[in-house]
């Protein structure tokens, strides 16, 4: 089953609704770390700074493989998305431990920013999905069941 030009721009449309709609309020909660992070330190609102950087290009990173990978077949674009999202997710541990004592970087600010960044981008990022009502079947596409053969297997009539 090939992907149509119009499958492929509602795709594309999709992932662009999805990346708007987590991005800037992302952007908003990085800005408030930083800002909050001013009141400590520049250090600290560098390190929010750096923090909201991080969460943001890794999540970006995943909206954009998963448009790269849409048509491909489901299970490969899940095993994809799955590496994608372990890479991420150990990434960004791994910096916030490599981090938390370095001289010149605020750990608890990065550690917070990075929390605080990501279950905004997550939410933000479900709430999209929701209100893109993407149905689970083609519901222009081609029955499944064959003419004549009954629609409810308990159908006895």
């Amino acid at each position: 089953m090939s992907a149509t030009p119009a499958q492929n721009a509602s795709q594309s449309d999709a992932f662009a609704q999805l990346l708007r709609g987590s991005l800037f309020p992302t952007l908003a909660a990085g800005a408030v770390c930083v800002v909050v992070g001013l009141f400590s330190s520049p250090k600290a609102a560098w390190s929010a700074a750096f923090g909201a950087a991080l969460v943001i290009f890794f999540f970006s990173l995943t909206l954009l493989v998963m448009k790269r990978t849409a048509d491909l077949a489901p299970t490969t674009v899940m095993m994809v998305v799955m590496a994608t999202y372990t890479f991420k997710v150990i990434v960004l541990g791994v910096a916030m431990f490599l981090l938390r004592d370095v001289s010149w970087v605020s750990g608890y600010a990065v550690g917070l920013s990075i929390t605080v960044c990501a279950l905004v981008w997550l939410f933000f990022e479900m709430r999209a999905y929701k209100r893109l009502r993407i149905f689970a079947y083609d519901p222009e596409g081609e029955a499944s069941l064959e003419p004549g053969e009954p629609e409810d297997p308990r159908d006895d009539s």
